[in-house]
């Protein structure tokens, strides 16, 4: 199977350039992700414990659906793809809620954060997600050394919009 590739973004969220997804990891290179907030009928949102083998942050708790935009990739059509592919989810209108940048020592990122409300069945993509917890933002905030750097930043965003 060949490799993703990835767009590299510079400090305004523009594209310069574009690389396989294991370069963009090992030189912690400044890419594009989508982040989903995904929501039941009764407020709590759908957290996903991800795989052992993710090559950014294994096994943490992941407070949003989402990923790495390939390159090329329409960033709304990237949400979408990661919704169906993570969760099963499809059928549902993203809401956004815009951009946010984040940087650490493993991941540098411009994110663009959406958000769904969903009450059927999930189907979990298995090489991504080993389960799905239902937890209210509060409840993540105060789990918060559990989550992937990211999400956090991302469920904040979204918190502080509703």
């Amino acid at each position: 199977m060949a490799e993703e590739w990835v767009d590299i973004v510079d400090e305004n969220n523009n594209v310069i350039d574009a690389v396989p997804r294991t370069v963009m990891r090992q030189q912690h290179l400044l890419h594009r992700a989508t982040y989903i907030a995904i929501t039941n009928d009764q407020g709590q949102l759908y957290v996903q414990r991800r795989t052992a083998t993710k090559d950014y942050c294994p096994s943490m708790l992941d407070a949003c659906c989402g990923g790495v935009v390939s390159a090329g990739e329409e960033i709304l059509a990237s949400a979408y793809r990661e919704l169906a592919e993570e969760m099963g989810i499809t059928g549902v209108t993203l809401k956004p809620h815009g951009a946010f940048l984040h940087i650490d020592n493993e991941c540098n990122v411009w994110g663009e954060l959406f958000s769904c409300q969903y009450d059927g069945e999930l189907v979990l993509q298995e090489e991504e997600v080993e389960y799905v917890l239902l937890m209210t933002g509060e409840e993540i905030l105060a789990r918060s050394s559990e989550f992937t750097p990211d999400s956090l930043v991302a469920i904040r965003l979204w918190l502080s919009v509703q």
